[in-house]
């Protein structure tokens, strides 16, 4: 099974440091086990101004949840779906609400093959699950990035295994489900073991990113054509290693960032320009400012970018951080107490506030849902 977070295996140990001084983080759920475990995923804003996540494991069958946030604060939980395993277990995609109004998600693991699903939540109460899609090996496995709607209208997504090659795919499916249609099969040379979702760029393609193969297996960057044409790029550890996140597209480039490499090998952020080329290094991660990213970017509303490392930080629990230029400035540094280990991609509502995950630490050690005023 192919978690969001290969590992953190390689990150050194961190020593404390001051803490960063530029905003407040309230935790808005802890969770329990009961209530959910473990978010690998972030969260999104409904059109009903509320908030909608997953937990990978935990709820009643501890295989995962669907739940959401309401009230003022977003502080009130309410789980919509417990996984059971034959509708799917142990989803680390961030949930996407198409233009009909549902919520559309994966697991990457349970369903008829236990190789992962794509699911439907229905409007307006999110609280029945259709599976669309079981992935069995030969259309692909464990998908671990969020679904996006192409060009054509349909759901497009990865997984992280399966395939002619057992390296991963790019597929898709109507949103009507039915039997994935494989776009691409990674080899290895051309990428393999793709963890995040695609972005549908401004030319018309489609990017993503490899955690491993490429030229010195250190993962790839990819441009997609509609028709299905891939041209790989390779990380080299200099400008990066493990991508494990999503791009963003962001004045003629697409950012993203890197688990490992760079000048300390703690993670990278990069850019390719649109219409692909090799990566560039944009900054690197020093464990002091964070370390082992797995988040994409998101471009705030002052038109900084803002992310999540799953390590380093005053307690090498994580941190919050902003890029400016090519420096990287620690904003927050999680504790433990107040979570651990964010492995998620921030979002930004209209009052300004960043709203996240941590996979691990809070009241109960399970993870939390949390709110970042800069």
């Amino acid at each position: 099974m192919i978690l969001t977070s290969l590992a953190v295996l390689s990150s050194p140990l961190v020593l404390p440091l001051p803490q960063a001084v530029a905003g407040t983080l309230t935790t808005l759920v802890n969770f329990n086990g009961v209530n959910g475990a473990s978010p690998k995923a972030g969260v999104l804003q409904g059109t009903d101004s509320n908030i909608y996540g997953t937990t990978s494991e935990g709820g009643s069958q501890n295989r995962g949840t669907a739940f959401k946030l309401t009230g003022t604060n977003f502080s009130t939980l309410t789980t919509l779906v417990n996984f059971n395993g034959t509708n799917g277990t142990n989803p680390i995609a961030r949930l996407f609400q198409a233009s009909d109004g549902n919520l559309y998600g994966v697991t990457s693991t349970g369903g008829t093959s236990n190789l992962g699903t794509v699911f439907r939540l229905a409007k307006t109460t999110f609280t029945t699950l259709t599976t669309l899609s079981n992935f069995n090996g030969t259309n692909g496995a464990n998908p671990a990035g969020r679904l996006i709607s192409g060009s054509d209208g349909r759901l497009w997504g990865t997984t992280s295994a399966g395939g002619v090659n057992g390296r991963g795919t790019v597929f898709k499916v109507p949103l009507t489900g039915g039997t994935p249609t494989i776009v691409v099969n990674f080899n290895g040379t051309n990428g393999a073991t793709p963890l995040a979702r695609l972005q549908l760029a401004t030319d018309g393609n489609y990017y993503g990113t490899t955690s491993t193969g490429g030229t010195s297996n250190r993962g790839t960057v990819f441009k997609l054509t509609p028709a299905g044409v891939l041209t790989s790029y390779s990380f080299n550890g200099s400008n990066g290693q493990s991508p494990q996140s999503a791009l963003i597209e962001s004045s003629g480039f697409l950012y993203g960032t890197t688990f490992l490499g760079g000048a300390s090998n703690r993670g990278a952020i990069f850019r390719v320009p649109l219409g692909g080329g090799s990566p560039v290094l944009v900054a690197s991660f020093n464990g002091t400012n964070g370390a082992n990213p797995t988040a994409a970017l998101i471009r705030g509303i002052d038109g900084n970018f803002y992310g999540t490392a799953s390590t380093g930080g005053a307690s090498n629990k994580g941190s919050i951080y902003r890029l400016v230029g090519g420096t990287i400035s620690l904003l927050f540094s999680f504790n433990g107490t107040n979570g651990a280990t964010p492995n998620s991609t921030l979002i930004q509502l209209s009052n300004g506030a960043f709203y996240g995950t941590a996979s691990a630490g809070g009241t109960s050690n399970r993870g939390t849902v949390f709110r970042y005023v800069n």
